[in-house]
């Protein structure tokens, strides 16, 4: 029978939990950030598609009731509402107020969107207004 070299044996002996350490360290380093920024980006691409699908609907009622009113607001508010976005944080603008037969009605929906939670890990994130 032949024997195997106990030299061999024990230098793996002592690198077995080493790929496990490896791991755990690297892990928490740099999956979590890649899956917060992909949580992050994809709520920004989900306001932007609910802030488009919004304008959509604000021009079409626009251009069936001539221009800007309170029905061309509550159908926007309505549709961001559906998208689950607060309405008093996004800002409306429909040009021309009035419009004739055929003009075109130009609705812009605009929102800052700031992250709504701190990471612990990161510290205080400060954010300043922009001017």
């Amino acid at each position: 029978m032949a024997t195997r070299p106990a030299g061999r044996a024990d230098q793996r002996g002592g690198e077995r939990g080493l790929a496990t350490v490896e791991a755990v360290l690297v892990v928490p380093l740099v999956l979590v950030p890649i899956l917060v920024a992909v949580v992050v980006f994809g709520r920004l691409a989900h306001a932007r598609l609910v802030l488009d699908a919004a304008a959509a609907a604000g021009a079409r009622q626009a251009a069936v009731v001539g221009g800007d009113g309170s029905l061309v607001r509550t159908r926007i508010a309505s549709e961001l509402a559906d998208g689950g976005l607060d309405a008093n944080r996004v800002r409306v603008i429909v040009e021309p107020a009035v419009a004739d037969w055929g003009e075109p009605i130009r609705v812009q929906l605009s929102l800052d969107e700031r992250p709504r939670s701190r990471l612990p890990a990161l510290g205080r994130c400060h954010s300043r207004p922009s001017s």
